[in-house]
């Protein structure tokens, strides 16, 4: 949805760096990354990360529960990944994730009516997760709050560093980050979506890389925040590369959902990084730099010399 320690020399393990948060995290059966929130002190409720959100929500019935007015005259337009529209916005005290606080936090109130929105209270957007710099590590299944900065030019040097782009939608305060894949040999632009269990190619990257996307749609539905849409084609990959970082038999969905229009990408090749392709790695997130940080494999790093 349009949604650490200061280390010199190698990279400190990150159960031994400084963030300022450290919370538990669960992995859905559609791969998307769990953490508990409280809201004005009341919880836990389960929210999803969404570095695709540019903003955060509540689902209606959490907003009933903790008696939450809608604020007068103002509504969010949200574009999600299957379909927009304009929602009623709330005013929330306290929003607490570990020991890290988000004081007059404004979240969108959703239906939660989708099949995206059943298994969870809320989203943390981006206009949460840009405060920081997040760390996710696979082993410990714990993300990790740094001070946004706070991790140096020099640091992990022996971790993968991934130039992201950030790039401002429409009227959106926050921007989405894209970084450059490769499959088969061609290279597609990629959003980073965490908010996605699984990855996604639309027909136009599929026709390039002389993948079938025609269906009978039996491969079920992608759904997203606003509604759902047929898959149209699965498509297993023998590899995916960016830079020194590999991944091999990973499974791409094919669908035409709306969030290709609204990234004017319709026509042309985009694919979606959801969260399932980084279930099995640690990774930080650097917005200060633009930069995505992967934990490499010895394997990868022979591979790459």
């Amino acid at each position: 949805m349009l949604v650490a320690a200061t280390v010199a020399g190698c990279a400190q393990p990150l159960d031994l760096d400084d963030a300022l948060a450290v919370v538990p995290f669960e992995i859905q059966a559609g791969g998307r990354i769990i953490v508990e929130v409280e809201l004005n002190n009341r919880g836990p409720y389960r929210f999803a990360v969404d570095t695709a959100a540019t903003g955060s929500f509540l689902v209606s019935r959490v907003r009933s529960e903790l008696a939450l007015e809608p604020v007068p005259q103002i509504t969010a337009t949200v574009h999600g990944a299957v379909a927009s529209g304009r929602f009623p916005v709330v005013d929330v005290d306290r929003l607490t994730v570990g020991s890290e606080t988000w004081n007059g936090a404004r979240l969108i109130a959703l239906p939660g009516a989708t099949g995206a929105t059943a298994s969870i209270d809320g989203v943390l957007g981006a206009d949460f997760l840009r405060r920081y710099a997040i760390g996710f590590s696979a082993r410990e299944r714990s993300l990790r709050l740094y001070l946004p900065g706070s991790i140096g030019a020099e640091a992990y040097e022996d971790w993968t560093a991934i130039p992201i782009e950030p790039r401002f939608i429409g009227q959106s305060q926050e921007p989405l980050h894209f970084l450059e894949i490769t499959i088969a040999g061609r290279d597609v632009p990629a959003l980073l979506d965490l908010g996605a269990g699984l990855s996604v190619l639309n027909p136009p990257a599929a026709r390039m890389l002389r993948l079938s996307a025609v269906g009978t749609g039996e491969s079920g539905e992608f759904s997203g925040a606003v509604g759902n849409e047929p898959v149209l084609a699965q498509f297993r990959t023998q590899q995916v590369r960016t830079g020194r970082v590999r991944w091999r038999n990973e499974t791409f969905l094919i669908t035409d959902v709306g969030i290709f229009e609204t990234l004017q990408s319709a026509d042309s090749p985009l694919a979606i990084l959801g969260a399932g392709l980084f279930r099995q790695r640690d990774f930080i997130i650097d917005f200060e730099r633009n930069r995505l940080l992967v934990r490499t494999s010895m394997s990868e790093l022979e591979a790459s010399d």
